[in-house]
């Protein structure tokens, strides 16, 4: 679609030269963190700009596109012909990139790279930000969404709330076709162009608010990060519902199901109101009664009301300190009329399942160590269904089990009294949600016994024996550590039997 916004949809070929000299140069997520010292997402922030741009020290294209798109700092028109050619600065201006004043280049949208992907958003700072319709780039609600979304080839994906794109474009990899929705048009715009400066071709956008453009349309994979903080305000698209409390979670979460095929998964970003002594997943699993679906329930934080404001408000604060203690006031005194002490942040991964019961299963998210997870959460989902099978853990003893691929196993050893001794043993996953558990030598040698091949009930036999303990615990030990295990994603089963 043609949507209304700052940029032209019209040169396509301009716009896929754009991409051939961003590439050429070297504008993809790792060069870019390797030029600019960066570890983690490459949002720009004012007070890191100075020290990002003596980073540069070297001249060249990339320098002068990653001073240009993404610090957001004015180029020469010299440097720029040279890191563009054969495009020009005429060609950003035509597009509604930049500007040319005088001698200088600026950038009027960023444009920063997800690995292969190239995002154009709305500018990042108190002068850029000042608008409803703003559009948000690559942050880090994106990338844990991007994360958490199974990566299987479907016939049909769907965004809800689209934004930039990126969700859209990523599920255009392994999707037929995409549809992403979006009420706010200069989002559609950005999207469109972002769908065209990465040679996607099989993304459709509609307007519309969350699921109202794809009514009776159900898929195979479903993605949402919707406006999901809580507050008083209606001043950002992207931010603010206008919907009172959790309500567009809730909301979002409640009607995904009617739009997911038998078998579909979605994964949606959420907030919701966490009451003093609650269980933080008790709302999310009343939002599901009667959903049809099967729930992997993740949560990651929980901020009381002040830290939730600060959190929400911070470019404001920089805008107009003056300003802040109004916001504040503001604020709290919405989240107090509602009786809020707690805001809990995480996110709802379903799968539509019918004939038989549902399972929701709630784990704590390590952010801070979360990578891809779409493999990940499909062996959780395969485990609980198995599980769901075998209510007793005696009847997983005549299963046959096996580490996952990317479980590291760890021992730690201190040297106390004059010798070295054993302080630690633990296994991690190395992929997906990077979960952690602590073991005991007795935990270590059953799990190393699973090799694929040998019934746990064999297994636990054999260490029984080794270790010269009561055969019945071990078996019901080792029946309890694999439910478990399997249950979180360590283990994999390797039979049905």
């Amino acid at each position: 679609m043609n949507a209304e916004g700052p940029l032209r949809l019209d040169d396509r070929g301009a716009i896929a030269e754009l991409r051939e000299v961003l590439m050429a140069a070297g504008m993809d997520g790792e060069r870019v963190r390797s030029a600019l010292g960066a570890t983690g997402n490459l949002l720009a922030r004012a007070p890191d700009v100075p020290v990002s741009e003596r980073r540069l020290d070297e001249a060249g294209a990339l320098a002068t596109l990653i001073k240009l798109f993404l610090l957001q700092r004015p180029v020469t028109v010299e440097a720029v012909t040279q890191a563009l050619a054969p495009l020009s600065p005429a060609h950003l201006e035509r597009l509604g990139l930049a500007e040319v004043n005088g001698g200088e280049v600026r950038a009027l949208v960023r444009i920063a790279p997800h690995d292969e992907i190239l995002i154009a958003s709305d500018r990042i700072g108190p002068e850029d930000a000042d608008r409803s319709d703003h559009v948000a780039g690559v942050h880090p609600p994106s990338l844990m969404l991007s994360h958490l979304t199974v990566r299987r080839p479907v016939e049909t994906a769907l965004d809800v709330g689209t934004g930039s794109g990126i969700q859209a474009i990523l599920a255009s990899r392994h999707s037929s076709h995409v549809l992403a929705t979006d009420v706010n048009e200069r989002a559609l715009n950005l999207a469109a162009f972002n769908v065209l400066l990465n040679g996607v071709e099989n993304v459709e956008l509609r307007a519309g608010s969350f699921f109202e453009p794809v009514a009776g349309e159900r898929f195979e994979l479903v993605t949402s990060n919707p406006p999901y903080v809580i507050s008083p305000e209606s001043a950002y698209i992207f931010r603010d519902s206008g919907l009172e409390g959790d309500s567009v979670s809730r909301d979002v979460v409640r009607a995904a199901p009617g739009h997911l095929e038998e078998g579909g998964f979605a994964t949606i970003l959420v907030s919701w109101i966490h009451k003093p002594g609650e269980d933080w997943s008790e709302p999310l699993r009343e939002w599901l009664d009667g959903s049809g679906c099967d729930a992997w329930l993740l949560h990651y934080d929980t901020d009381d009301p002040l830290t939730h404001t600060a959190k929400w408000n911070q470019e404001s604060f920089a805008e107009d300190p003056a300003g802040a203690n109004e916001v504040i006031d503001r604020w709290l005194e919405y989240l107090a009329r509602l009786g809020i002490e707690g805001i809990a942040y995480g996110a709802v991964i379903l799968r539509r399942r019918g004939g038989g019961a549902n399972w929701i299963r709630a784990d704590e998210l390590p952010a801070d160590r979360l990578g891809p997870a779409g493999a990940h959460i499909l062996r959780v989902f395969a485990a609980q269904d198995y599980l769901a099978e075998r209510p007793q853990d005696a009847d997983l003893l005549d299963g046959t089990f096996a580490l996952a691929a990317h479980d590291l196993l760890e021992q730690v050893v201190q040297f106390r009294d004059g010798v070295w001794a054993l302080h630690e043993i633990s296994v991690s996953l190395q992929d997906g949600l990077g979960f952690r558990a602590g073991l005991d030598p007795t935990t270590v040698e059953l799990l190393t016994g699973l090799d694929g091949t040998r019934k746990l009930g064999r297994v636990a036999e054999e260490v029984a024996r080794r270790r010269q303990v009561d055969r019945s615990v071990l078996e019901r030990d080792a029946a309890g550590l694999v439910r478990g295990m399997l249950g979180a994603g360590f283990l994999e089963f390797k039979s049905r039997r």
